[in-house]
């Protein structure tokens, strides 16, 4: 989730942008070597007809009872990019238990590769968090 009710959002090569911030986001994944103006930089004039009413300046103003969502794998996400908003009324859960923890930096979980698979394996029983297992968020 990117964008509460209220929140401007903007992408700027590939950049979210959110109330004039841009967004740290280290777990956001950008494969594709071509750039898409409609994908990339946003909104657009491509933009779905869900954001018609709610551009300003450039930017996309989430309404009231609404959220904007994107996808981690950006380059092949279809999100609110595309569909538009979603519903607030459409989250209808919330996580119960924390059933494993593990205290990598954030650079460990940027790429899933053989690195990082044979660090959780060294490291399982020294980096894995006991006392948030198994525990409520």
């Amino acid at each position: 989730m990117i964008g509460l009710p209220g929140d401007h959002i903007q992408l700027q090569n590939k950049q979210v942008i959110r109330n004039g911030q841009p967004l740290e986001e280290p777990y956001a994944q950008h494969t594709s070597t071509h750039a898409d103006d409609d994908r990339d930089n946003f909104p657009t004039a491509a933009a779905p007809a869900a954001f018609a009413n709610h551009v300003q300046d450039g930017e996309v103003v989430v309404p009231p009872d609404m959220l904007f969502v994107l996808g981690d794998n950006r380059d092949n996400s279809l999100d609110s990019r595309y569909w538009g908003f979603v519903p607030r009324d459409y989250l209808v859960g919330k996580p119960l238990v924390i059933y494993w923890s593990y205290d990598g930096s954030t650079k460990d979980f940027e790429t899933w590769n053989i690195e990082h698979l044979e660090d959780v394996a060294l490291h399982f029983f020294t980096k894995t968090r006991w006392s948030r297992t198994l525990t409520a968020p």
